[in-house]
């Protein structure tokens, strides 16, 4: 027994050193792994674009964090997801978020430290009072946390809880006011009321119509399609077109006539004078013709045989 009792004593030396060595590292370790946010930076906007509260949440993620990154921050009730993107290199947005909503819980996976999550949320309206509560409840911890709250463009005032620390114009002609910056603790609230008042309801966002396109719709002074087309040219055009007809129906009835067959004019023996010089007698002009004389329908032109008494063609009973 005593022979082990130096060995004993430096294995339990050497384990407690390696455990004093290793407690901060696993502390590190454990810090790192809890859920965190270095900033978050809440923008409130009522009655921007629509009769509701915009509300855009930037966030960014500590340095170190391995990406891409799961986070899952809170929805309110009634909230509409209108967009969920990243910040490339350059600060431009990008949609490459995948998402889920699961009740009042959003879970994203971010390829990049800095996402930003838009939405609109209902507010209260009584009469021309207009009132919205932002409440943040997460498992996150935010190292600050910053809210700004544009002010409507129709608000006749503007009343906050916690009151504004400053209230600037941006120089789009609305005022933004900016509460002082606090960090948010796991579980811990994180309330911001809004409340103003409108005389005459209008939203804050600028016309979504371009200038030019709507001055190209509208026609110029004294022309008809505001492309310079003067009214003219339309008589004009009506004209040539009735003269065109006009001239294919002459040119139509002409070609039907020439096309058309005509009756041909019979031809008519020569009478002969009599020997004496005398006009031939009423028997010489009633007698029938010779073998080979031609004879036509006085109807239809159509020459007949010397032995007809009939018209071979319409059946009129043929003269002579």
């Amino acid at each position: 027994m005593p022979i082990f009792t130096p060995f004993i004593k430096r294995l339990t030396i050497t384990f407690c050193l390696i455990t004093i060595l290793l407690a901060p590292i696993h502390l590190v370790s454990a810090q790192s792994d809890e859920p965190r946010l270095s900033d978050l930076a809440v923008e409130l906007w009522p009655d921007y674009d629509r009769p509701a509260m915009l509300v855009l949440l930037t966030a960014t993620l500590p340095e170190g964090t391995t990406l891409p990154a799961g986070v899952t921050i809170p929805l309110p009730t009634g909230a509409e997801v209108h967009a969920v993107a990243s910040f490339n290199e350059t600060g431009a947005l990008m949609s490459d978020v995948d998402y889920t909503i699961e009740g009042d819980r959003l879970s994203l996976t971010t390829p990049s430290n800095r996402f930003r999550v838009e939405y609109y949320a209902p507010y209260a309206a009584d009469g021309n009072e207009h009132s919205y509560t932002f409440n943040w409840v997460s498992d996150l911890i935010v190292d600050q946390a910053t809210v700004v709250v544009q002010q409507p463009l129709a608000a006749t005032d503007m009343r906050l809880t916690p009151a504004a620390a400053s209230a600037v114009d941006r120089g789009d002609g609305l005022r933004y006011h900016t509460l002082a910056a606090r960090s948010i603790d796991p579980g811990e609230p994180f309330t911001v009321e809004v409340a103003y008042t409108v005389d005459t309801p209008a939203l804050s966002a600028p016309t979504q119509a371009p200038i030019e396109a709507t001055e190209a719709l509208t026609p110029a002074a004294g022309s008809a399609t505001g492309i310079g087309f003067d009214p003219i040219w339309l008589l004009v055009g009506a004209g040539a077109l009735a003269l065109a007809g006009g001239a294919w129906y002459v040119g139509h009835r002409q070609g039907r006539a020439a096309t058309r067959s005509r009756k041909p004019q019979p031809s008519r023996p020569e009478k002969k004078a009599s020997s004496a010089g005398k006009p031939p007698t009423s028997k010489s002009t009633s007698a029938k013709p010779t073998a080979g004389t031609a004879r036509y329908c006085h109807n239809c032109g159509r020459q007949a045989q010397a032995e007809d008494t009939f018209c071979r063609n319409c059946g009129e009973q043929l003269k002579g």
